[in-house]
This record gives C-alpha cells, sequence and structure tokens, in this order.
C-alpha cells in the first residue's frame, strides 16, 4: 500500500543523468518505489501526464532565521519548487542570544534575518532549534551556527580580542550548536565582529570543529578587488582547521574586476582542491545583491556595533572621514561604492515610515531630493534608522555568472534576507525560476538536469544533508513536480513579491503541501539537524 502513487512521470532525479519515464511510490514520509507500471493499492493516486518529476530543491544558503516563526511562512519557497532550506549564513545566525546582550545583537541582524516574534526567546543555538522544532512548518528547515553571533553574545561588537573566560564561553556555546545539530559554522569577513578575525585567530575560536568533516561556510572578506586574497584567506583558515571549505556567494564585484580576476580565483581554488582541500561554493544568478547597508562603511567605523556606528555618523568630523575614506580605493575592505558608484545602490528596506518615501530609489536619487550629496544621503539615513537599512546592490556580470554556474563544484542559492518590509530582493520569490528559465532555457548554459543537479543532490552533499536532493528509494519524498512549461517567474525588482508559477506539486515528506497552485495546509516541515 502506497501513501501516494504518482504515475506517468518524467524522472529528473537529481544526480545529473538524463530524464526518464517512471512511476514513483510514496509510503511512510519516503520513497519507496522507482518503475514503469507500478502496481498495488495506495491513498492517493496522481497521474503527471508527463510532467516532469524532481527531487525537491535545496536551498543552502538563505536567511530565514526568525522568519521561520511567522505565520503562513513558506509560501513563497514552495511556490518555487524549495523543500528545505539552510540558515544561519554569513555569521549571522539567530543564535545564541545571551540575556545581556540581546537587543544589541538583535538590531544588527534585523536587517539581514528580520525581527523575532514577541515570545520567542532562547539564549543558546540547542534552545532556537528546540522552538523552531515544535513551530508548525511547510518545508524543512536547518542552520549553520554562525561564528559572528557567537561571538557578539560573549563579547559583543568590540574590536577588542576576547579573554579566556570569553573563549572558553564561545567554545561551550559552539559544541551546544554543534551537538544540537548544526550543519555548518558561517563565517561573514565582512560582517561584525568576524571582520576582526584573522585566520589564526578565527582558526583559535572554532577550535572544536577542528579536523572534522564539519565545513567552514565563508562569506569572504572582499569579493571585488581583494577577492583573490580574501579566497587565499578563507583557504588560509581552513587548513588551520582542517575542514571542508565553502565559500558563499562566490562573485566577483567591479567592472574593472569582470572576467580575468575571477578566473585567477578560481584557478587558486582549483590548486587547493587539487592539493586535497576540499572546497565547493554556490552561487546566485543575479547580478545584484542585497544585505544590510551598514556594510558599505569602511571597517574602522563599524566598531561597538549599530550605537557608536550612529554616533559616528552624526559626528561632522568622523563623517566627513568616513567620506574621504569611501572615496578611496582600499586594500582593506571591499569598497562598493567606490568600485560601483551610488547609483547602482538602491534602499530596499527602511524601519521606519518616515524615510519609507526612499524604498525602492537609489542613493543618487534620495541625495537629489534631500539636496544633499550621495554620502550625506546614505548617512543620514544610516542614523536616522539606526542602521537598519538594507539595499539592493548592482554589482556583478552575467558572463562571471555563467563562469561560475559551469564550475562542478557550484550549487545554486539565492541569498534571501527577509528584512520584514520594503521592496525585497525578487530571488526571495523568483530564484529557482529566473535560474532555470535563464540559464537553461534562454541562455543554455546548462541542461534542465546539470541545474536540477546544482539545486538538489549538488548542495545536499555539500552540506551533508542525509537522505535528500534524490529521487531514489529509501530518499526522503521531498518532491517537486513541474508543469511542462517549466517554473515561470514574475517577480522583479519593481514587484518582487510576486508568487512563482509551473510547480504542479511540491512533497514534504510524503505529503502533498502545494497542489496546482494550491497551499494544502499541510505543515510536515521538520527542522532538519546534521548527521
Amino acid at each position: 500500500m502506497f501513501d501516494l502513487l504518482m504515475t506517468n512521470a518524467h524522472i529528473i532525479d537529481g544526480t545529473g543523468a538524463g530524464a526518464y519515464p517512471a512511476d514513483v511510490g510514496v509510503s511512510g514520509g519516503k520513497i519507496t518505489a522507482i518503475a514503469a507500471g507500478l502496481q498495488g493499492d495506495s491513498l492517493r493516486k496522481i497521474d503527471l501526464c508527463g510532467r516532469i518529476l524532481a527531487p525537491g530543491f535545496i536551498d543552502i544558503h538563505r536567511h530565514a532565521d526568525a522568519a521561520l516563526f511567522l505565520p503562513g511562512f513558506g509560501k513563497a519557497e514552495l511556490f518555487q519548487g524549495i523543500t528545505t532550506m539552510i540558515n544561519g549564513n554569513c555569521g549571522m545566525s539567530a543564535a545564541p542570544l545571551a540575556p545581556h546582550s540581546r537587543q544589541e545583537v538583535l538590531g544588527y541582524l534585523s536587517p539581514v534575518i528580520g525581527g523575532l516574534p514577541d515570545g520567542v526567546v532562547f539564549d543558546s543555538f540547542s534552545g532556537y532549534a528546540g522552538l523552531v522544532e515544535r513551530t508548525p512548518l511547510a518545508l524543512n528547515a536547518g542552520s549553520h551556527i554562525g561564528s559572528g553571533t557567537i561571538r557578539a553574545a560573549v563579547g559583543g561588537y568590540a574590536e577588542k580580542a576576547l579573554a579566556k573566560d570569553a573563549q572558553k564561553l564561545l567554545h561551550r556555546h559552539l559544541e551546544d550548536a554543534l551537538a544540537a545539530g548544526a550543519f555548518g559554522v558561517s563565517v561573514g569577513f565582512s560582517y561584525l565582529p568576524d571582520l576582526y578575525y584573522t585566520p589564526k585567530a578565527l582558526a583559535g575560536a572554532l577550535a572544536p570543529i577542528r579536523g572534522t568533516d564539519i565545513p567552514l561556510v565563508c562569506h569572504v572578506r572582499g569579493e571585488g578587488g581583494l577577492l583573490y586574497e580574501s579566497v587565499c584567506e578563507a583557504i588560509q583558515t581552513a587548513r588551520l582547521l582542517r575542514v571542508p571549505l565553502h565559500i558563499s556567494h562566490f562573485k566577483c564585484i567591479g567592472r574593472r574586476n569582470w572576467g580575468g580576476l575571477l578566473g585567477k580565483t578560481i584557478r587558486l581554488i582549483e590548486d587547493a582542491r587539487g592539493q586535497g582541500l576540499e572546497i565547493t561554493c554556490d552561487v546566485y544568478p543575479w547580478t545584484a545583491g542585497s544585505t544590510q547597508m551598514a556594510c558599505l562603511l569602511p571597517p574602522e567605523f563599524l566598531q561597538g556595533g549599530t550605537a557608536r556606528i550612529v554616533e559616528r555618523l552624526m559626528d561632522a568630523k568622523t563623517r566627513g572621514r568616513c567620506r574621504e575614506a569611501m572615496r578611496t580605493p582600499s586594500l582593506k575592505y571591499e569598497n562598493i561604492v567606490e568600485s560601483m558608484g551610488w547609483e547602482s545602490i538602491y534602499v530596499s528596506g527602511i524601519k521606519t515610515e518616515k524615510n519609507r518615501w526612499s524604498v525602492g530609489k537609489s542613493i543618487v536619487e534620495i541625495a537629489n531630493i534631500r539636496k544633499v550629496d550621495p554620502y550625506d544621503a546614505a548617512f543620514d539615513l544610516l542614523a536616522e534608522e539606526g542602521c537598519n537599512v538594507t539595499m539592493v546592490d548592482y554589482i556583478t556580470c552575467e558572463e562571471d555568472i555563467e563562469t561560475i554556474l559551469h564550475l562542478d563544484y557550484s550549487s545554486v542559492i539565492s541569498d534571501t534576507i527577509y528584512p520584514g518590509s520594503g521592496l525585497p530582493h525578487p530571488r526571495g520569490y523568483g530564484n529557482t525560476a529566473m535560474f532555470l528559465d535563464t540559464y537553461v532555457n534562454k541562455r543554455g548554459t546548462l541542461t534542465l538536469e546539470q541545474a536540477i543537479h546544482k539545486l538538489t543532490a549538488l548542495p545536499a552533499k555539500t552540506m551533508r544533508i542525509q537522505n535528500k536532493g534524490q529521487i531514489r528509494v529509501g530518499f526522503d519524498a521531498d518532491i517537486v513536480v513541474i508543469e511542462k512549461g517549466g517554473i515561470r517567474g514574475t517577480a522583479d525588482y519593481q514587484n518582487p513579491t510576486r508568487l512563482s508559477d509551473g510547480v504542479y506539486l511540491a512533497v514534504i515528506s510524503g505529503k502533498i503541501a502545494l497542489e496546482n497552485g494550491e497551499l494544502t495546509g499541510d505543515v510536515s516541515g521538520k527542522f532538519i539537524r546534521r548527521g
């Protein structure tokens, strides 16, 4: 007896192999049979009439740490075929939150992960995991532990080295997270407070993972002119720890860097791979990124967290020094303003009603309206909003994206942030649709089988997510069925919250969560843990 029998499917199994026709039987949340002409009773039988059946898509780089607790979460993800996500990226997991620094840490994280709903309280990663586990979920979710959040929990956002007692507490938080099933340790070398680490200091802070197969998931320090040196830094750290290295949202920022610098960095990666270091990466298929706008500031102006940043921006002399630093190419941090210009940076989210009018406008447009220069326009917004400002920044080129997509160790991700208001990046609602339509249908960069591999089996293997990512007997029945016309994305930068179309079925643990364009209300998603 099958719980669900799907017949006449066109199966793309996630491995990259060619498609084939077959039926798929599901029982007890697992795939239990794959064959042509399956016989047997079933509680539900669906004739797919030749539609594509694939593993549910796995997005290993999202920032929905806090959004998981919101009612109705998962609609945007299911409508584009995502059945599993990994949060806690870029060093910015929601946990741990020490009581004495909780508000400070959440204030810094909120432009990326959003705010925690009232009543959602935890101190440790294990406490966070337990709360998520008890929360009804429309899809599966796991998490990394963020090295930045751990350090902020024990030492705040100060630059000074951690005392021995603080380092011991940091290790205890890390060990708690690993025991609770964190998939990896994420690092954000360009964010507070990870930007203070040297490879040696970070290796000391992360000593509990030394010699394991737990990946170091790294947002490198610079993704433009500093890309090569920044990847060197990440490789050095991984070698000190003797762990796999995963480079998050691999890209090359800045017109003068496009093309050549990426190739040089890929050769560095492949040399290290040839020497035995496990290195993988992921990429989002958009020429624009999105994150908190405060990261545009030079590191010396970020020290101490958001309150200190606002104080500096309110001081005329300090503001002047910051302006001059941002006008000059830097060998210490990724100066996006200098390399791309304020005209490439758009406000996507604002906390207060006062400045809501600025959402969707470039910094240059805002400066013209306010009758100030773009630096003052940006500084004023950050100060008035307590740094709770998100941006969309146009930073990369299609050719470099294609180069990264051709790497056999690159997964496709969205890097979706959840600020909770404004005009979010459209990748949150249409990432897989845009990827499949642009790089399979229009450009022919990848075959459909290759593209689905980068959304399923490859990310599952990279992050050691067990029993997911393939249409295979014994694997979890997380399945997406796609209409013959494919998944169609309608979200764009002006209308970023339009749902994707073309997912006929989304199945989570053998239960149908979406059918023929309608959510069923099923909440069979799980908090998944490493191992």
